[in-house]
């Protein structure tokens, strides 16, 4: 199946993961291992590979812990890879599709099924000049010595889609799980965009400011790793 060769459907099995948030387009390794999930994965994979990944929340009382609260945006994907283990596990690639919003739980067990609606992103504004902005601080985290490296400018400059390109570069460089989440439930195009700039903006900064106590003021140089 080609990643825009699909059929989204209304009902989708979840898994729900602490700390995990998936964004359109990337790819996520998953080790399976529960014995829900694993029953969800052979029968995704009779059926149409899909399933989504949806962030718990953390912010319930203890006494809750155990219902795994989602936020209400997750990221429906698609199964790329799976392999079985001597053990039983199962390796599984998982590429991003599209946001969908959680409208209900329908099922807990044996695995949890949400009724979803997807979220396209709306295409607010120019994204040129967006794009344009975030190319240029990613470049200066590169020469900071940030996290951007070659190959990450290699891989996203020539991308096409413009909203690939911004979560990509959000899914990558977001390190804080909660920033993920507000980025991944961001649907205007603008306002994502500028999310982004400005937690680049906010770190490369902070690099020049580290740089120039260590005497590396010169942001052509390439910094330290």
């Amino acid at each position: 199946m080609q990643i825009d060769d699909y059929n989204l459907p209304r009902q989708i099995p979840v898994m729900t993961l602490r700390g995990v948030v998936l964004f359109p387009k990337a790819m996520m390794p998953l080790r399976i291992f529960e014995e829900r999930y694993k029953k969800m994965l052979n029968e995704r994979l009779l059926d149409d590979r899909i399933f989504a990944i949806a962030c718990e929340r953390e912010d319930v009382p203890t006494e809750e812990e155990h219902l795994e609260r989602p936020f209400s945006v997750a990221t429906a994907g698609l199964i790329r890879v799976s392999k079985e283990n001597p053990d039983g596990t199962s390796f599984v690639l998982l590429q991003g599709l599209e946001r969908v919003r959680i409208l209900s739980v329908t099922q807990e067990v044996p695995y949890r099924i949400l009724d979803v609606e997807p979220m396209a992103t709306s295409m607010d504004t120019d994204s040129d000049k967006l794009r344009s902005a975030i190319t240029d601080e990613l470049k200066r985290n590169q020469k900071l010595g940030g996290d951007v490296n070659d190959e990450m400018l290699e891989f996203l400059s020539p991308l096409a889609d413009d909203t690939a390109f911004l979560d990509l570069a959000a899914y990558t460089l977001c390190k804080q799980t909660t920033r993920k989440q507000e980025l991944l439930e961001e649907q205007s195009f603008s306002r994502r965009a500028n999310m982004l700039i400005e937690d680049l903006t906010k770190e490369n900064d902070r690099l020049k400011l580290l740089n120039d106590a260590l005497g590396g003021n010169d942001e052509k140089s390439s910094g330290f790793n």
